[in-house]
């Protein structure tokens, strides 16, 4: 039989898998940038947008929620900012992350993304996972994906089994039921594989699968492929 044909719920990553990320997250952070420039100038007299991300990088290892809530930990920089140039840290921190939350939401889908999910959706009922801050229903793929799961709503990151086994409670199924797509080889694919999910890699980069983990039984570069393997 076909290790995949008990499947009936797919679950998908968001960042780096069905779009991705880093240009997404750089052109949300020169929004805010420009924002700031614009409304509060002390700020980027003090910092050039390039020590401004150096900063944000210095933030996330000061506390342990930063690693689990990307939008805690924007705000808690955004307020410091506003403290050291002596702006009202609150009203900083609330408007700048509005900007760049908004920004954060506008993504460019990989090409085979918004096609593929339409037919899958018509087969199988689709959710997600993300450690990010990206919203399901604001990039657009609200009317396709069922559930959908962050690390700042549970305060758990991929990959604890937690993450994964409270998609699968959503949609009220057994483990065994549920594939999992995506693209980091020990968050997605570990992560899920270790709570008992069926999982695929998808190595949209070409890159090479590292040597410490146990390698992944299924392998695609587009979801045209995962379409094919199913």
């Amino acid at each position: 039989m076909h290790l995949l044909a008990n499947i009936t719920i797919i679950a998908f990553d968001l960042d780096d898998t069905l779009w991705p990320c880093m240009p997404t997250l750089e052109r949300a952070e020169r929004t805010l940038y420009r924002w700031l420039e614009q409304h509060y100038p002390r700020i980027t007299e003090r910092y050039t947008a390039m020590e401004l991300t150096d900063l944000r990088k210095q933030v996330m290892t000061q506390d342990k929620r930063f690693t689990i809530d990307f939008s805690l930990m924007r705000q808690e920089l955004l307020k410091r900012l506003a403290t050291e140039a002596k702006y009202d840290p609150n009203q900083v921190s609330e408007r700048g992350f509005d900007v760049f939350y908004t920004a954060r939401q506008e993504v460019s889908f990989y090409d085979d993304v918004l096609p593929c999910l339409e037919r899958l959706q018509s087969k199988y009922r689709l959710g997600a996972i993300s450690n990010g801050n990206a919203s399901v229903e604001k990039v657009g793929l609200g009317h396709l994906i069922e559930h959908a799961v962050s690390a700042s709503e549970l305060q758990v990151a991929k990959p604890d089994k937690l993450i994964f086994h409270h998609l699968v409670e959503r949609f009220g199924v057994s483990v065994d039921r549920v594939l999992y797509v995506g693209d980091h080889p020990l968050y997605d694919v570990v992560g899920s594989i270790d709570a008992g999910l069926q999982a695929v890699w998808i190595n949209r980069e070409n890159t090479t699968w590292p040597d410490d983990l146990p390698h992944p039984k299924y392998q695609i570069s587009n979801l045209h492929e995962l379409e094919l393997l199913l």
